[in-house]
C-alpha cells in the first residue's frame, strides 16, 4: 500500500551607447583607455555569480532544539484541517543535519528524512516513508535515493535551472511494482508573505513533479503535478501548493511554529 499522500497522485492520475569624452585632457589622448576601462566595468557589472539564498532555508542551528511547524490545509482535498512537520537540527562533529518528521492525521510518523547542510545546497540523505499494513500497524519504507539536492543555496535568476531529488522504492505488500517520485525547483524570484501576523521578505520556487508506478501486469502510470513552495527570511517553508489537476490540489500555509514539547503536551490531551 502506497503512503497516504502519495496515493492521491495515483489516484487522481488514473482517473550600453559610446560615451561623450567632454573636455578632459585624459580622455583626449588616451580615449581607448578610456573605452576599455568601461568595458571592463560593464563585464564586471554583468558578472555577479549565483545569489546566495541560504538565509531563507530552515534555521538549523536554532532548531537544534526542536520544533514543530503546524500548518493550515490550503488544499482542495479532502484531509485534516491542520498538518504537523518536526524540524529538528543536528550539528556533530563532521556535519550539519535537519531532520524532518511529517506526521498524519493520528500522528504517527508519515514520512521521515534527514538533510545535510552543505556549503552550497541541501542534501537529502535518507528518506523512509511510512504506510499502515491490515493490522493498523506503522510499517516503514526504506527509499532509494537516485538524486539527492533538494533546496540550493545558490540561484541564478538569468536561468531556469531545476534543483531537485527522485528516489525509488517498493511497497511491503506490492512487491512487484516499482514507485519513483520526483520533484524539481525552479527558482521563481522574490515575494514577500504574512504569515503568524507579520511580513517577511520571501523567496519562490516553482514545481514540477511525476509520480511513476511500474508494474508489470497493469502497466506503467506516471502522474505528473505542478505548484509551488514559498520560502521566508529565518522560517523556511510557510507556504506551498500541489496541483494534481485542475480543482484538486494539496497545500498548506504556516499558523504556529511550537516547542516539541509544548506540541507534546497539547497532544496528550487529544
Amino acid at each position: 500500500m502506497l503512503p497516504t499522500h502519495l496515493a492521491k497522485f495515483v489516484t487522481i492520475a488514473k482517473t550600453c551607447p559610446a560615451p561623450k569624452l567632454g573636455t578632459s585632457p585624459f580622455l583626449h589622448r588616451a580615449p581607448g583607455l578610456y573605452l576599455i576601462l568601461c568595458g571592463l566595468m560593464v563585464l564586471l557589472m554583468g558578472c555577479e555569480g549565483p545569489r546566495d539564498v541560504r538565509d531563507f532555508y530552515f534555521p538549523v542551528r536554532p532548531l537544534e532544539d526542536g520544533r514543530v511547524y503546524a500548518y493550515e490545509n490550503t488544499g482542495t482535498l479532502p484531509g485534516p484541517d491542520m498538518e504537523y512537520t518536526y524540524y529538528l537540527g543536528v550539528d556533530v562533529d563532521t556535519a550539519l543535519y535537519l531532520s524532518v518528521t511529517r506526521y498524519g492525521p493520528d500522528l504517527s510518523p508519515q514520512q521521515q528524512g534527514r538533510e545535510e547542510i552543505t556549503n552550497d545546497a541541501v542534501e537529502l540523505r535518507e528518506l523512509t516513508l511510512f504506510t499502515t499494513d491490515s493490522a493498523g500497524i506503522s510499517a516503514p519504507i526504506p527509499t532509494e535515493l537516485i538524486h539527492d539536492r533538494t533546496f540550493p543555496f545558490y540561484v541564478d535568476e538569468a536561468t531556469s535551472e531545476a534543483y531537485g531529488y527522485r528516489i525509488r522504492f517498493v511497497a511491503p505488500d506490492q512487491p512487484e511494482v516499482v514507485n519513483y517520485v520526483t520533484l524539481n525547483r525552479y527558482f521563481a524570484g522574490d515575494t514577500t508573505v504574512t504569515v503568524m501576523g507579520e511580513s517577511y521578505p520571501a523567496i519562490r520556487f516553482n514545481l514540477e513533479g511525476e509520480v511513476s508506478l511500474r508494474d508489470p501486469e497493469e502497466g506503467d502510470i506516471s502522474p505528473t503535478f505542478s505548484g509551488y513552495e514559498i520560502y521566508a527570511r529565518g522560517l523556511g517553508l510557510v507556504e506551498y501548493r500541489r496541483i494534481l489537476r485542475p480543482g484538486a490540489s494539496l497545500g498548506g500555509k504556516l499558523v504556529e511554529s511550537i516547542p516539541m514539547p509544548e506540541f507534546a503536551e497539547r497532544m496528550k490531551g487529544m
